[in-house]
C-alpha cells in the first residue's frame, strides 16, 4: 500500500507541475554599460518579485535564475545568449518558458531609460511593455512598482489554455530509476573542496593582474569569472554525475556572490575580489551542493581520496603553496644619491652633502617559496656620490638579497645589499666594499614592474682620519618580469 501511495503522490505532483505555466524573467541588459552588474541584478530581482506577487501560484511558476542557467548550461552562456538574442520570445523557448520578460537599460540625453517587454513565447506576440526614464537608478524602482504590476496582470486576462494532464494507467508497481552506475556524493564533495577554491584563487588573481595592467586587451570581469573557475571544475566532476547542471549553477551563484561582495559603485575592485576569495565559506557551498546532488543514483558512502605521492606530500608540508616557477626580471631606473658624513674629532659633527642624480640597471631572480613570500637575489650597476663643488660620482656593482612579501600585485621588499666601488671622483672615497640595507615597495602590473627603494649604507667608505662617510641612495625603477 505504501508503494502505491507514493506512486499516486508522484503522479499527482507531476500533473500539478504540468498545469503551471512557466514565466522567465531574463537578466536585465545594459548595452551602454551605464550600470554595474549588481544594479542590473537588483532590477531583475524587482521584476521577478513583482511577478511572484501578482501571478497566481496555481497557474504560474516563476523560474529562478538557477533554473534558467540550468537550461542554457552555464552563467556565461546565459550572458552570451542574452546579449546576442534578437528575439526575446526565441530566448524564452530556449529556457522552456511559456512567458518571458526582460528589461533593457539605455540613455536619452543625460537620463537613464528603461524598457520592459513581456512576450507570449508560444506565438511570439508582444503582450505588453512599458518605458520610462530617470536621472538615476532609484527612479527605476518607483517605475517598476507602478508599471510592472499592470504588465503582469496582462497575463491574467489571457485564457489559461494549458492542456490537461494525460490520464495515466495506475499500476501498483514501485517506480524505481534504473542506474547504470552509482556515484559517491563524498567523492564529488572532496573534488570540489580540493579544486574549486584553487580555481577561484587562480582566476581572481589573473583577473586582478589584467585589470591593473594598462596594456593589452581587457578581460570582461563578469564573463571571465563565470567561465574560468567553472570550466576548471567541470574537468574534476565524474562523468555522467546526476543533476550536474544544478551543481554548476550553485557554483556559478557562489562565484557571483563573491564578485558582488567585491564590487563598489558598480565596478569590481580587484583587491576586494582577491580578499573575498581568500575568506570564502567553502563549507556552506558544499552543503548546498550536497542538497542539489540528491538522486537515486547518488549514494552517501565513506570516501578515501587517492594516496598522495611522496614528493607531493613533502611539498604540501613546506609551509605554503608555491605561487609559480622561478622568474627573471630586468630593472632600469634613476637615483638621487648623497653622502652622510660624520667627524669623530674634537667637537664631532654630522651632516649631509648635496644629492646628485645617477642611473641604475641590472637584473634579479624571483624565487617564490609560498604564494606570498619570495626571495629576490640580484645584480645591479648603481651610480652613487655627492654634490660638493661639483658632482662627485662613484660607480658600484651591487648584489642585493631581498625578501619580498607579495599581496596580489603589491610587493614590500627589504634585505641587505653588498656593493663594490669600482671608481670614484670623490677624493675622500676609497675604492672598496660597501654594505647596507635596502628596502622599498613595488607593483607587478602584468609583466611590468614599477617600484622605489632606498639604500641605507652601513659601511664607512673613507679611511681618511677624522671622517666617516656613508652612502644614502633613493632609487626609482621600472622593469619587465620574464
Amino acid at each position: 500500500m505504501n508503494k502505491l501511495f507514493f506512486t499516486l503522490l508522484f503522479l499527482a505532483l507531476a500533473a500539478y507541475g504540468q498545469m503551471q505555466e512557466r514565466v522567465a524573467i531574463i537578466q536585465t541588459l545594459d548595452n551602454n554599460d551605464s550600470l554595474g552588474i549588481n544594479d542590473l541584478a537588483y532590477l531583475t530581482d524587482k521584476l521577478r518579485e513583482t511577478a511572484v506577487k501578482i501571478l497566481p501560484k496555481d497557474r504560474y511558476g516563476v523560474m529562478t535564475t538557477e533554473s534558467i542557467v540550468a537550461f542554457l548550461g552555464s552563467q556565461e552562456k546565459l550572458v552570451k545568449v542574452c546579449n546576442e538574442s534578437s528575439c526575446l520570445a526565441e530566448l524564452g523557448r530556449k529556457v522552456s518558458a511559456d512567458y518571458v520578460a526582460q528589461g533593457r537599460i539605455g540613455r536619452f540625453g543625460k537620463d537613464l531609460t528603461i524598457k520592459v517587454e513581456l512576450y507570449n513565447v508560444k506565438n511570439g506576440v508582444l503582450m505588453d511593455s512599458f518605458t520610462g526614464h530617470s536621472k538615476d537608478i532609484y527612479g527605476f524602482l518607483t517605475l517598476i512598482d507602478e508599471k510592472a504590476t499592470d504588465l503582469f496582470k496582462q497575463m491574467l486576462a489571457t485564457p489559461h489554455t494549458q492542456p490537461q494532464p494525460t490520464a495515466v494507467a495506475l499500476v501498483p508497481v514501485a517506480v524505481q530509476k534504473q542506474c547504470a552506475r552509482t556515484y559517491n556524493i563524498n567523492e564529488l564533495l572532496f573534488k570540489i573542496k580540493e579544486s574549486f577554491p584553487t580555481q577561484l584563487k587562480d582566476c581572481s588573481s589573473n583577473l586582478s593582474k589584467d585589470m591593473l595592467n594598462p596594456f593589452g586587451k581587457k578581460l570582461e570581469p563578469n564573463s571571465f569569472m563565470m567561465q574560468c573557475p567553472i570550466d576548471g571544475i567541470k574537468k574534476e566532476l565524474p562523468e555522467g554525475f546526476p543533476n550536474v547542471d544544478k551543481i554548476l549553477g550553485s557554483l556559478t551563484n557562489f562565484t557571483q556572490g563573491l564578485m558582488n561582495s567585491a564590487s563598489a559603485g558598480g565596478a569590481l575592485d580587484p583587491k576586494k575580489l582577491v580578499s573575498a576569495v581568500g575568506s570564502m565559506n567553502v563549507e556552506q557551498l558544499l552543503s548546498d551542493v550536497k542538497k542539489l546532488a540528491s538522486d537515486e543514483c547518488v549514494v552517501d558512502e565513506p570516501y578515501s581520496p587517492p594516496t598522495q605521492p611522496v614528493e607531493n606530500v613533502a611539498e604540501s608540508n613546506s609551509g605554503g603553496e608555491d605561487n609559480g616557477e622561478l622568474s627573471f626580471g630586468i630593472r632600469v631606473g634613476f637615483n638621487l644619491s648623497h653622502t652622510h658624513a660624520e667627524s669623530s674629532g674634537t667637537g664631532s659633527k654630522s651632516g649631509d652633502y648635496g644629492a646628485i642624480g645617477g642611473i641604475q640597471l641590472g637584473f634579479l631572480l624571483d624565487i617564490p617559496t609560498t604564494d606570498w613570500f619570495h626571495i629576490q637575489p640580484g645584480f645591479m650597476y648603481v651610480q652613487k656620490g655627492r654634490q660638493d663643488n661639483g658632482d662627485k660620482t662613484a660607480h658600484y656593482l651591487e648584489l642585493p638579497l631581498l625578501l619580498s612579501l607579495k599581496f596580489s600585485a603589491f610587493r614590500l621588499n627589504a634585505g641587505p645589499y653588498f656593493g663594490y666601488c669600482l671608481s670614484s671622483k670623490a677624493d675622500v672615497f676609497d675604492d672598496g666594499l660597501d654594505l647596507g640595507l635596502n628596502y622599498g615597495l613595488g607593483f607587478d602590473i602584468g609583466i611590468f614592474y614599477i617600484g622605489t627603494s632606498y639604500d641605507y649604507g652601513l659601511a664607512n667608505m673613507s679611511s681618511k682620519s677624522g671622517y666617516k662617510l656613508y652612502n644614502r641612495t633613493l632609487g626609482f625603477n621600472l622593469g619587465v618580469n620574464l
